[in-house]
C-alpha cells in the first residue's frame, strides 16, 4: 500500500534507543522489503594502528555506532543496508575492518542484509575477509559487485577502486574507475534488465565511465536505468545528466551521499521504492570540517547554515 511521503519518513526515521536486553525481540520487528539505508565513507578506524601521521583518530566510530542505533530503532526496519565504500579510514588496515564488524554484526543479528563495496581507502583482500559473503555473491570474481534487490527496483553496486598492488597499508589512487570486466557485465545487465535499476559505486559519475562516457550519460537511453548513487565527496548533492549531445530530452539523476562520520555532511540516506518511483531522504547528524570541535571552540556559523540548507533539500525522487 502506498503511503504519503510525510507518513513514510516520519515512521521510517523515528529513532529511539534500543534496550540492551531486547535482542530476543529484535528479529521479530517487521522489516519493510522496500526500505533501504545507504551509507558511505564510514571510515571506521582502529586507534591502535600507527601511521605516518601518528595514531589513527577514531571519533568517527561513535558516529557510525550512532547511525547503527538509529537504523535498529526504525519502525519498520529496513530490509538492507548498503555501504558505498571507504569502510576503512586511510589505508585499508584489517584492524579497521575488525573494528567496524560489531556494528555490522548488530545489523545482521537483526535480520538486516548488509552489502558492501570498496572506496579508494579500502583494500580488497582484508575487506573480503571481513565480508566473505561478498565474494560468494559477486557476478564479477575478485570485485565487490552486488545485485541488490531494493523491493521494486534493483541496485547494481559496483567496485570503482583503483587499488595499489602493494595491498593493505598502501595508499590507493584517489580517483576511481570500472575495469573492463565490470563494464562488460554492466552493459549486458542493462541490455537485458527486466525492471528499474540503479547503478551505484563509491566514485562520482565523471570518474566511473562506460566506454569513455560518464556512467549516468552512458545509460540515458536505457529505459530501465533510473539513476546513479555514489559517495566519496562527503556531501549531500543532487545532479542530473544528459547524453552530452544537447539535442534530446532524456536526463538521468544522480545523488552523492554524506559521510557516515568522517567530515563534511555527516549521516546517511533512507530509500523507499514504490511501483512507480523511489524516494530518498537525507538523515544528517552533523556537519563539521575537518574534524569535530574541541572543547571550548566556537562553532562556525557556516556549519549550521549548511545543515539548515540540507534540511530544506533533504528529499529526492527517482521516477521509474
Amino acid at each position: 500500500m502506498d503511503v504519503t511521503r510525510r507518513n513514510f519518513f516520519a515512521g521510517a526515521l523515528a529513532a529511539t534507543a534500543v534496550p540492551t536486553g531486547a535482542r530476543a525481540m529484535m528479529a521479530a520487528v517487521r522489516k519493510d522489503p522496500n526500505l533501504s539505508v545507504f551509507m558511505s565513507d564510514v571510515h571506521v578506524a582502529c586507534a591502535d594502528v600507527q601511521t605516518k601521521w601518528g595514531a589513527q583518530p577514531d571519533y568517527q566510530n561513535r558516529l557510525f555506532e550512532k547511525a547503527i542505533d538509529e537504523i535498529l530503532a526504525m519502525r519498520p526496519r529496513p530490509a538492507r543496508v548498503v555501504v558505498f565504500g571507504d569502510v576503512a579510514l586511510w589505508f585499508g588496515w584489517h584492524q579497521d575492518y575488525e573494528r567496524s564488524q560489531p556494528g555490522f554484526n548488530r545489523l545482521k543479528a537483526a535480520g538486516i542484509d548488509v552489502f558492501v563495496t570498496t572506496g579508494n581507502h579500502d583494500h580488497r583482500e582484508p575487506l573480503f575477509k571481513a565480508h566473505p559473503r561478498q565474494a560468494e555473491i559477486t557476478p564479477v570474481p575478485g570485485r565487490f559487485v552486488s545485485v541488490v534487490d531494493l523491493g521494486t527496483a534493483d541496485l547494481l553496486l559496483m567496485d570503482s577502486l583503483k587499488e595499489n598492488p602493494e595491498g593493505e597499508g598502501s595508499w590507493n589512487e584517489v580517483s576511481g574507475a570500472l575495469d573492463q570486466k565490470q563494464q562488460d557485465w554492466l552493459k549486458e545487465w542493462a541490455k537485458n534488465a527486466k525492471r528499474p535499476f540503479f547503478v551505484g559505486a563509491h566514485h562520482q559519475p565523471e570518474e566511473v565511465l562506460i566506454d569513455k562516457t560518464r556512467i549516468a550519460s552512458a545509460f540515458v537511453d536505457c529505459p530501465r536505468f533510473v539513476g546513479y548513487v555514489h559517495g566519496h565527496n562527503h556531501r549531500w548533492r543532487k545532479n542530473w545528466y544528459h547524453d552530452e549531445s544537447y539535442s534530446r530530452h532524456p536526463v538521468k539523476r544522480s545523488v552523492c551521499l554524506p559521510s557516515t562520520g568522517w567530515w563534511g555532511d555527516v549521516g546517511y540516506a533512507v530509500m523507499r521504492t514504490f511501483a512507480d518511483r523511489a524516494e530518498l531522504r537525507l538523515v544528517e547528524n552533523d556537519f563539521f570540517f575537518p574534524k569535530p570541535l574541541a572543547a571550548g571552540e566556537l562553532r562556525p556559523r557556516e556549519w549550521d547554515e549548511i545543515l539548515s540548507e540540507n534540511r530544506a533539500s533533504a528529499h529526492m525522487t527517482f521516477p521509474f
